[in-house]
């Protein structure tokens, strides 16, 4: 990101989600994580699925599941702020989140209309956000976040496990093929 003074407005794990991105324009920036996680979907065959690089690390299915998630969470907290309601909202456990539901027989499909569904309310809520909604600092986790901050660790984390799934589960040969979609290898 170009635009430094969002890092202050987020826990710095943020950070590195941040570096990710190349723009500021958020809205610009969701519609281009989405190709790019759309363009991953595409290349997972039946037999990757619920395929793991190594022994206790999620699978593929699982990743995409955690992506979906999150963004689920982070979009809600989003709302909440950009509302100015000031009540802490609850930290998640996202090993538990998975650990108690295995992908293993939802279908490939279903992720991606899932994911889809998801990805394209939270550009509705974002496309209706003004300026000072942006900007209102509310707690979660017990760290400050304001919408606008939410809006881009969402970004950058859907990019990061995009990149991961990329390098870790489908190697080097597939990760050429979609190098123009993909923000900051």
């Amino acid at each position: 990101m170009k635009n430094k003074t969002i890092y202050n407005d987020a826990p710095e794990y943020c950070s590195y989600y941040f570096d990710l991105i190349q723009s500021d324009d958020l809205l610009s920036e969701f519609e281009k994580s989405k190709e790019l996680t759309l363009s991953i979907f595409k290349l997972i065959s039946p037999a990757l699925e619920n395929y793991s690089y190594q022994p206790n690390k999620w699978t593929i299915k699982e990743i995409l599941r955690h992506i979906i998630d999150m963004e689920r969470i982070f979009a809600y907290r989003a709302f909440r702020f950009s509302r100015f309601d000031d009540t802490e909202l609850s930290g998640v456990e996202e090993n538990d989140y998975i650990e108690k539901v295995k992908q293993t027989d939802i279908k490939l499909s279903d992720l991606q209309e899932e994911y889809l569904a998801v990805r394209n309310s939270t550009i509705c809520i974002y496309r209706n956000i003004k300026t000072e909604m942006l900007d209102f600092k509310g707690t979660a986790n017990k760290q400050t976040y304001t919408s606008r901050t939410l809006g881009f660790a969402i970004v950058g984390h859907n990019v990061h496990h995009c990149n991961f799934i990329k390098t870790e589960y489908l190697n080097e040969k597939v990760k050429t093929s979609t190098n123009n979609l993909t923000i900051n290898n």
